[in-house]
């Protein structure tokens, strides 16, 4: 990576070469995946080292794309109504007082959205998280990361939007 810049290999990346999230939407076996949930866009993944309570990745499923803008029309708008989808589960599922959403991809470039549920005692309430503020350095226990992932799935699938 270059000195405060872009990674060398950014072309690469943003053409799709050894894209770690196409790689992991083949391999399902993830232990943060939110079970059953494949949307008819996305796959979902609940972050395992967040400490923010169903904090998740939307991650589009179709072919490799960098930018939303590159999605036809219709593809767009699935898209943004599985993201919609997962915002509302979380709500419901977790209460948060805001859900942030996130479509960044500067050091992933697959089209990616971050659901970020905000909470009265996160770590800036009211404010901007910085990245390090949004998680832990270890996963959460795997049983409070499988009653999460359970929880949600059932809110995704209860939606059925």
């Amino acid at each position: 990576m270059r000195e405060g810049g872009w990674p060398d290999d950014w072309a690469e990346r943003k053409a799709g070469a050894d894209c770690p999230i196409c790689a992991a939407i083949v391999d399902t076996r993830s232990r943060d995946l939110v079970t059953g949930a494949a949307l008819p866009a996305t796959v979902v993944r609940l972050d395992s080292r967040s400490r923010l309570p169903g904090f998740c990745v939307v991650a589009w499923n179709g072919q490799h794309v960098a930018e939303a803008f590159a999605l036809s029309k219709e593809q767009s708008a699935s898209y943004w109504a599985d993201v919609n989808r997962v915002a509302r589960a979380i709500d419901r599922v977790f209460k948060p007082v805001k859900i942030n959403l996130m479509t960044l991809g500067n050091w992933l470039p697959h089209l990616h959205t971050h659901v970020v549920p905000r909470y009265v005692d996160d770590p800036a309430p009211g404010n901007p998280l910085t990245w390090d503020e949004m998680f832990f350095d270890e996963p959460l226990p795997d049983a409070t990361l499988r009653e999460h992932a359970e929880r949600l799935a059932t809110a995704l699938y209860a939606d059925g939007r």
